[in-house]
């Protein structure tokens, strides 16, 4: 397929940025350059606008997903929704992953990059059903933390069957526990293999 006319712009960073902006790596990919056509504090890309710029233009069974990679490292889905005929345009968040063994130096040319995929709509749905999922999943977790945190409160009394009596800063001596063992072990959450 010829590449699609889509487009991309960070908002209050860019203006749209076409298709034709992008190197294209092959027949469904395309790459663009961030840190040299956008800033090279990449960091300051908090989000990306993705959108086609003619109607009914992909094939029924195909849509546009959104990439990023840092330092040349593997390329990370960013989509939470995927751009199809069906559904034109989307803003993503941008959550860049951590370079590898850190920054020696400034990154130059070619360091922050954004990949836009065609790939078939059912991949697309099963990506997004996955993401959802760990998000729930996630969200679970940190509930079940905060619970046996306030159970285990020295202060919480039983009110009826399904009521705790907690102290008023619980919420602020929870948080800042879950925050100093996620400094520590930033996976801890989504690495706990017992079902909820």
């Amino acid at each position: 397929m010829a590449q699609p006319p889509f487009a991309i712009f960070f908002s209050t960073k860019s203006c749209p940025i076409p298709s034709t902006s992008f190197v294209q790596a092959d027949a469904t990919h395309w790459v663009l350059d961030a840190t040299n056509t956008v800033t090279h504090d990449y960091h300051d890309l908090k989000e990306v606008a993705l959108f086609l710029t003619q109607a009914g233009v992909l094939p029924p069974d195909l849509g546009l997903a959104l990439y990023v990679s840092i330092g040349g490292a593997d390329w990370s889905y960013r989509g939470e929704r995927f751009v199809s005929n069906g559904h034109p345009s989307d803003v993503l968040p941008l959550s860049w992953p951590d370079p590898a063994g850190g920054l020696a130096a400034p990154p130059g040319p070619g360091f922050a990059q954004i990949g836009v995929s065609l790939e078939p709509l059912a991949a697309l749905a099963e990506k997004e059903g996955s993401k959802l999922g760990a998000r729930e999943e996630f969200a679970k977790r940190v509930g079940l933390d905060l619970f046996n945190f306030m159970q285990s409160f020295g202060g919480v009394q039983s009110v009826g069957g399904d009521k705790l009596l907690v102290p008023a800063n619980i919420l602020d001596h929870w948080y800042q526990r879950l925050s100093n063992r996620l400094r520590r072990d930033p996976d801890w959450l989504t690495r706990q293999q017992q079902p909820i």
